[in-house]
C-alpha cells in the first residue's frame, strides 16, 4: 500500500468520525427536544434520564474530537514527509492550517450547536427533574442537577484543550 493510499485512508477515517459525531448530535438534539415536549405535557422520569443522554453526548463529542485531533496531527507530520518526497499541491491538513476563517466560524457554529443541547438539558435538570424528585419524595434533586451540569460543562470545556494535549 502506497503512502498516498495510507493518507487517504486516514483522511476517510477523520471524515467518518466527523459524520458520526454530527449524526449523534442530531439524534440527541431531536430526542432531547422531543423529551422536553413530553416532560412539559406531563411529569415523567424522562426529565431525570434525558440529561444523562446529554452527558453521554458530551463525552462522545470529547472522545471523537480527541481521535480526530490525534489523526490530524499524524497527518500533518505525514504530509511533511510526503511534501519532502513529492512536489505536489498542499494536502488537506497543510491547507487547513492556512485557512484563517476556520478559527472564527467553527467556534461560533459550535456554540450554537452546543446551546441547542445544553439549554434544554439545563432546563430539564433545574425544572422538570427537580420537580420529579420533589413530587416523588426523592432527595438529591439539587445535587443531581448540579453534578450533571458540572460534568456536562467540564466535558465541553475540555474540548478547548484537546488540541493542546494531543
Amino acid at each position: 500500500m502506497g503512502e498516498i493510499e495510507i493518507y487517504n485512508i486516514i483522511r476517510a477515517e477523520i471524515i467518518t468520525n466527523h459524520v458520526i459525531m454530527h449524526f449523534f448530535t442530531l439524534v440527541v438534539t431531536i430526542v432531547l427536544l422531543a423529551g422536553v415536549y413530553i416532560c412539559e405535557r406531563k411529569e415523567s422520569i424522562l426529565s431525570v434520564f434525558l440529561p444523562l443522554l446529554s452527558l453521554a453526548w458530551a463525552a462522545a463529542i470529547l472522545r471523537f474530537d480527541f481521535f480526530i485531533q490525534r489523526q490530524g496531527k499524524f497527518l500533518r507530520v505525514f504530509e511533511g514527509h510526503l511534501s519532502e518526497r513529492m512536489n505536489s499541491l498542499p494536502l488537506w491538513e497543510s491547507w487547513k492550517a492556512l485557512s484563517v476563517s476556520t478559527a472564527y466560524i467553527v467556534p461560533i457554529a459550535d456554540i450554537v450547536a452546543f446551546a441547542v443541547i445544553v439549554v434544554p438539558t439545563l432546563y430539564l435538570l433545574f425544572k422538570p427533574s427537580r420537580r420529579y424528585f420533589e413530587n416523588n419524595n426523592i432527595s438529591g434533586g439539587k445535587l443531581y442537577a448540579g453534578c450533571i451540569s458540572i460534568l456536562l460543562f467540564l466535558f465541553l470545556i475540555s474540548l478547548a484543550i484537546v488540541p493542546i494535549i494531543v
